[in-house]
């Protein structure tokens, strides 16, 4: 080589020798590289990981800048040269190798400037990919959490304001990729949409990748004028596009969660639990689409958690603060009580009275229907058979949440609350409210069966919204069939919609069903709504909701 270089002082095979004995008790790739007259020396091991052909490299600037990442080359440029000036005499850097495919993966280069008798420098150290540590991507060649979370954790510290926005991005249905394709294909796609995001946004603006299938985006650029929608539907297009020209083999959406103001006191914990609270609403509201965060809806969803923990507290102290009500259910001519439906209240310590609109859809979701059901059937259960002692024809109505129907052995329950209360199965009315379920689930169609075959009562509730469900009238062999308020208020409105419910009553009587009609209120309402001819009536006209104790001493 010349010059009086200190890599002239010993062979080619001895250098080889020296780096091979090292780097077999190392995982880093060991390096030499003469500043003086750009020769390269490195491991076989690394020519396998990127595009350099030899392990001795001459000429080597060029070629080294061949495999770093574009973005990362003017500070690597900078780097070498101090190193080279004398400036510094460590050179530490994290930046974006390429491999042999063309994929970005993180590196730690550490090196020491060690100058020989006549002046040559020569820079000695390691390469570790800093992917393998958990600290960045191998996959999608961006900074993994940690790092995110180092970054944000300075601005927040320091400049706060700086912070444009923060867009955590999701792959929406992700898992299912993984199981029908496998992960190879997973990672195809986390790769594809990395290089979306980062070809969309400016080099200034910052992209990680969290857990499984989500990103961050973090722009602190203060003088860009794009907000975070454009971002978002800049990517959504772009990937729609790939989705195309693949002739739509892989399809997948993205959503994403955003947080675009105050992040002044606020701590990367933060940051990440409302990112992905955002991110979450927007898989809610249908996937592929974003929200940005709002206070009041994460308010409302604290708000939502903790009235599930005070649920499940309650329920665990021997359900405290529920009590069942019971609202009269007439004949429809005589005005005579018949019946009554069953209706669960809540006492909160903390919020009082909780709506039923609130509360049961956060049982139903948390599974704590299924206790707090069992709860609602024996209670109703043991009443009915203690009031059937003043009115042995009386009869309850029990409503079922289709969590009950999925997620538990109903009518193991039902067929024990029975034998063991002593009330007859004719006494008893299961009300199913979740029509939607009867089309096409086979579990509602067993249920109605073990119902039958049981001689219990089912009524389906809320039916015929649109008028869609007329054709399964006999399939269901329903009992009962009760009409909401919402047909009493069409009625009373237009005529064309009172002869349409006049027909949809006929034809319930003519598969030998019987029709509740609910939400009569006021006299003129009965008189017209009677016409109809409905079998049963349930309304505050004949009486609202009242405890066990006051039903009685009002009603019997």
């Amino acid at each position: 080589m010349g010059n009086g270089s200190n890599l002239d002082n010993m062979s080619i095979e001895q250098i080889k020798m020296i780096m091979s004995v090292l780097q077999k008790a190392s995982d880093a790739y060991l390096f030499i590289l003469d500043l003086t007259s750009e020769v390269y020396i490195i491991p076989e091991s690394l020519t396998k990981r990127v595009a350099l052909d030899s392990t001795r490299i001459e000429n080597c600037m060029e070629k080294i800048k061949k495999i770093v990442h574009p973005s990362d080359r003017d500070m690597l440029d900078e780097d070498i040269r101090k190193c080279v000036s004398g400036e510094q005499e460590i050179h530490d850097l994290e930046y974006r190798w390429l491999d042999r495919s063309g994929r970005p993966f993180w590196i730690n280069c550490k090196g020491t400037v060690i100058v020989d008798a006549e002046g040559h420098k020569l820079l000695v150290g390691k390469v570790n990919e800093i992917g393998k540590q958990e600290k960045a991507d191998n996959v999608t060649g961006l900074r993994k959490e940690p790092r995110f979370r180092l970054d944000l954790e300075t601005i927040l510290r320091e400049e706060p304001e700086s912070i444009r926005y923060c867009m955590r991005v999701g792959i929406d249905n992700f898992k299912e990729i993984n199981e029908k394709e496998g992960t190879e294909a997973g990672d195809e796609v986390l790769w594809e949409l990395a290089k979306c995001i980062t070809g969309i946004v400016t080099e200034d603006v910052a992209v990680y990748r969290l857990v499984a299938d989500e990103f961050m985006i973090m722009d602190t650029v203060s003088d860009s004028d794009v907000n975070p929608n454009e971002i978002y539907n800049k990517i959504k297009v772009k990937i729609a596009k790939l989705v195309k020209e693949k002739d739509y083999n892989r399809f997948f959406t993205i959503s994403a969660g955003i947080i675009d103001k105050d992040f002044a006191g606020k701590s990367s914990n933060d940051i990440m639990m409302l990112s992905e609270f955002a991110l979450n609403e927007a898989k809610r509201n249908g996937k592929n689409q974003m929200v940005i965060f709002n206070q009041n809806d994460y308010d409302g969803y604290l708000k939502q958690l903790d009235i599930r923990k005070r649920i499940r507290r309650d329920i665990s102290n021997k359900f405290k603060g529920f009590e069942v009500y019971y609202q009269p259910i007439v004949d429809a001519n005589t005005h005579e009580l018949i019946g009554a439906e069953a209706l669960l209240r809540w006492n909160s310590d903390k919020y009082g009275n909780v709506s039923p609109a609130v509360m049961i859809p956060i049982m139903e979701e948390s599974g704590l229907i299924i206790p707090i059901g069992s709860f609602v059937l024996w209670e109703a259960a043991r009443t009915c058979k203690e009031w059937q002692k003043i009115m042995p024809n009386f009869h309850v109505h029990v409503n079922l949440s289709y969590v009950q129907v999925y997620k538990s052995d109903l009518m193991s329950d039902v067929n024990e609350c029975i034998k063991t209360v002593g009330i007859s199965p004719d006494s008893l009315v299961l009300e199913l409210t979740e029509s939607g379920y009867i089309e096409t689930d086979n579990r509602i169609r067993e249920l109605f069966k073990d119902l039958k075959d049981s001689d219990i009562s089912l009524a389906i509730d809320d039916f015929g919204t649109g008028y869609s469900n007329m054709r399964y009238l006999k399939e269901i062999e329903a009992k009962t069939i009760k009409l909401d308020r919402s047909f009493v208020l069409q009625a009373m409105n237009n005529d064309y919609d009172y002869t349409i419910i006049c027909h949809i009553i006929d034809m319930i009587h003519s598969v030998g069903s019987t029709v509740v009609l609910e939400g009569i209120e006021y006299e003129n309402e009965l008189e017209k709504m009677k016409k109809a001819k409905p079998d049963m009536i349930q309304g505050y006209l004949f009486g609202r909701p009242a405890t066990a104790q006051e039903f009685k001493e009002k009603f019997l």
